[in-house]
Formats: C-alpha cells, sequence, structure tokens
C-alpha cells in the first residue's frame, strides 16, 4: 500500500494499467505503482482520449464526444474528432499547452492520435508526443 505522505513529488498519479481496447497485448500489472512528473502528463492526456464523454458520473462532460463522429465519413469525422480531443485536453489538462492534435485512420473503425504538447511552465519548452490507438 502507498503512503501519500511518502511520495515525494508534486504531480503524480496512480499508475493505470489501461491501453486502447484493440490491441492484444495483457493488461500490465500496476498495483501501487505510481506515475509522476511528465509521465503523469502522459497517463492524463491518455486517460482523456480514451474516456467517452458522458462515462464519468461526477464529471459528464469529461472526456470526448465519439457519438459525435459515429458513422461519419472520415473526411468530415476526422475533423470533429481532431477538435473534440484538442478541447477535451484544453479543458481537463490544464498543466499543458496543445500544439497539435492529429487524427489517423489505421482501421474501420480504429483510429490513431499524435497530442503534441509541452507542459505550462517548461524550462526548455520542448515539445512532447503522446501517441494513443483507440476505437471509434
Amino acid at each position: 500500500m502507498i503512503n501519500r505522505h511518502e511520495i515525494p513529488y508534486q504531480h503524480w498519479s496512480l499508475k493505470v494499467g489501461r491501453q486502447a481496447p484493440f490491441i492484444d497485448a495483457p493488461i500490465p500489472d500496476v498495483a501501487g505503482a505510481i506515475v509522476f512528473a511528465v509521465d503523469d502528463l502522459h497517463q492524463s492526456v491518455t486517460n482523456i482520449v480514451l474516456t467517452r464523454k458522458g462515462s464519468v458520473p461526477t464529471e459528464p462532460e469529461k472526456g470526448v464526444d465519439y457519438d459525435g463522429v459515429i458513422d461519419k465519413h472520415p473526411d468530415v469525422g476526422i475533423p470533429l474528432l481532431t477538435r473534440e480531443i484538442f478541447d477535451a485536453i484544453k479543458i481537463w489538462e490544464p498543466r499543458i499547452v496543445v500544439d497539435n492534435v492529429q487524427v489517423k485512420m489505421v482501421d474501420v473503425a480504429r483510429f490513431s492520435t499524435q497530442v503534441f504538447w509541452r507542459p505550462v511552465e517548461s524550462v526548455l519548452d520542448d515539445l512532447l508526443l503522446t501517441e494513443v490507438a483507440f476505437n471509434g
């Protein structure tokens, strides 16, 4: 059991053993593990992208509205999904600045997104990348 008072990091969270539903790899056992600093931000971005809007009971507006892009032609759906992801991260992760979001179709109803971002108070201002694969 983690004693949260002994964690020396300001920005940390419990590690989530979550991955995209179509990846055929076992979900890792992460019981008791934490992520901190930049890894915490990567995990947060991934969680926001993979959270369907309306699925968090206490925060129904959190996540991405996939229902608005279902059954749309990729020429219409991908720009809508890109905007949804950009807006969701901008609203729900104030510790980062999103530079660009790119969504690509990898198969029927399967997408991959790349989120280019940097921490708000970064010394280096390096652009970081979080890549997430998901079902639409």
